[in-house]
């Protein structure tokens, strides 16, 4: 039977250490499974932290996007490589893998959007040469498959005006000349300058602004960078590889212009003197037929006969009428139009003329100088004729007024003849039949003026 003895000693102390003893070790326990517990977590979110760091989820997206390229899937590809440059707008691998990646699904455009983003936020002048490349294979290719033009050039200059020492885009270059005219422009007259008025399907992208434009932006660069290279390529597009092209009157100034700025950086030439000869000359027959033309468009056609006597017109007649050398092709009858020349190019010479109204029904009128050899009793004939503006562009009733100054006979009152210098009228309306109508006033202008139609002339003359 036990019992509770107070007089029992009891090891009080002993029995307090080994139950601390117990909670510490319960106590130890506990602490150290927390310690654990805080380390798991702490790595956890260190991972977590590592892994969401942005150069590790940038390499990540390109890690992924390089996989995709492997599979051949390039749009997959191209959506991590995006990814990767929204975290890090200066990623140069991604860019250049974007780019890669576009071009392996014939996406060049793109491709080249991408390389020269690149190169403007990352200022890496490694995206730029691959930009440039790309740039350069795509004219290459356009070259091969016959397809050059303008904009291909203009292409090619864009590389130079980023890369003034680019040989490959210098030479390139020089190589597109001959197959830009041949491929796109050597099939109609007016596909260079006046792309408004090329017939048929084919449309043109030209304009002389626009080539004006690229042939100034090459005599920049070569400003920049002087080389016999570019300068021998400046010579050659200065003046179109054309045996003939069109050129609107509105831009011979600014040609003119032109060639004085390219002149000055590569210097000039025969082909170069004889082509600007002929800019300068028509300039020179516009400001002679100015004036008359002012008059001619209100209506006062009477004012070709001052003009057919005048000294400028006879001088410029004689040219013709003696075969003198002239820029403007020499012929027995010269039209003078406003709208537009066509240079010709002859055993290294260039030579020139107007539109005539056929060529141009569109025109806003025509003159016609004649230099032919006709005289009465040795006096010489001086003859103009006028070609009013067609009605709405139509080339039918075509109307013709045909002034000649000359030394004949006239009734002088009732039945007296008398010879002397007077003036002719003759107008004729041709319709679309092919019928013509003619009226032929004798002494016009003058006291003993009679007016007769071609029937009554031609059936007195039979009688």
């Amino acid at each position: 039977m036990s019992y509770y003895d107070r007089r029992r000693p009891v090891n009080r102390g002993r029995n307090s250490y080994r139950g601390r003893r117990r909670r510490r070790k319960r106590f130890d326990f506990r602490k150290a499974g927390i310690i654990a517990l805080s380390f798991v977590v702490v790595f956890i979110a260190g991972l977590l932290i590592y892994t969401h760091l942005p150069k590790v989820k940038v390499k990540k997206a390109i890690a992924a996007g390089n996989e995709y390229s492997k599979n051949a899937d390039y749009n997959a590809a191209i959506d991590s490589y995006n990814k990767a440059i929204s975290i890090d707008s200066k990623s140069v691998v991604a860019y250049s893998n974007m780019a890669g990646a576009y071009l392996s699904i014939d996406d060049s455009e793109s491709a080249k959007k991408i390389l020269y983003d690149g190169w403007k936020n990352t200022e890496n002048e490694d995206l730029l040469d691959n930009y440039h490349a790309v740039v350069l294979n795509e004219a290459v290719d356009k070259m091969n498959h016959n397809a050059t033009d303008i904009s291909v050039v203009e292409s090619i200059v864009n590389v130079l005006e980023e890369d003034n020492d680019n040989k490959d885009a210098i030479e390139l270059i020089d190589a597109a000349y001959l197959r830009c005219f041949e491929d796109s422009y050597g099939s109609d007259i007016n596909a260079l300058f006046r792309p408004e008025f090329v017939k048929g399907e084919k449309e043109s992208d030209c304009s002389f602004e626009k080539y004006e434009s690229v042939v100034d932006r090459m005599i920049n660069v070569c400003n920049a960078n002087p080389s016999d290279e570019l300068k021998s390529v400046i010579r050659e597009y200065l003046i179109p590889n054309e045996k003939s092209f069109t050129l609107n009157i509105s831009d011979i100034s600014g040609y003119k212009e032109l060639i004085g700025r390219a002149v000055n950086v590569i210097g000039s030439d025969d082909n170069i003197k004889s082509f600007e000869a002929c800019l300068d000359d028509s300039l020179r027959v516009q400001a002679i037929f100015a004036d008359i033309f002012t008059q001619l468009d209100v209506g006062n056609v009477d004012e070709l006969r001052s003009f057919v006597v005048s000294d400028e017109y006879l001088a410029l007649r004689d040219v013709f009428l003696n075969k003198e050398k002239t820029p403007l092709e020499n012929t027995v009858y010269v039209p003078i139009s406003r709208e537009a020349v066509i240079l010709n190019q002859k055993n290294d010479e260039w030579s020139y003329r107007f539109l005539s109204f056929e060529e141009n029904p569109s025109t806003s009128g025509v003159i016609t100088l004649w230099a032919n050899y006709f005289e009465d009793d040795g006096v010489q004939r001086n003859s103009i004729s006028y070609e009013p503006a067609s009605i709405e562009d139509n080339m039918y009733p075509h109307t013709k007024y045909s002034v000649t100054y000359l030394y004949s006979y006239i009734t002088s009152g009732n039945s007296t003849r008398v010879a002397k210098m007077n003036y002719r009228l003759d107008t004729t309306i041709e319709l679309r039949d092919g019928t013509v109508e003619e009226t032929i006033v004798g002494d016009w202008g003058g006291e003993n003026e009679w007016e007769m139609d071609i029937d009554t002339i031609e059936s007195r003359i039979k009688a």
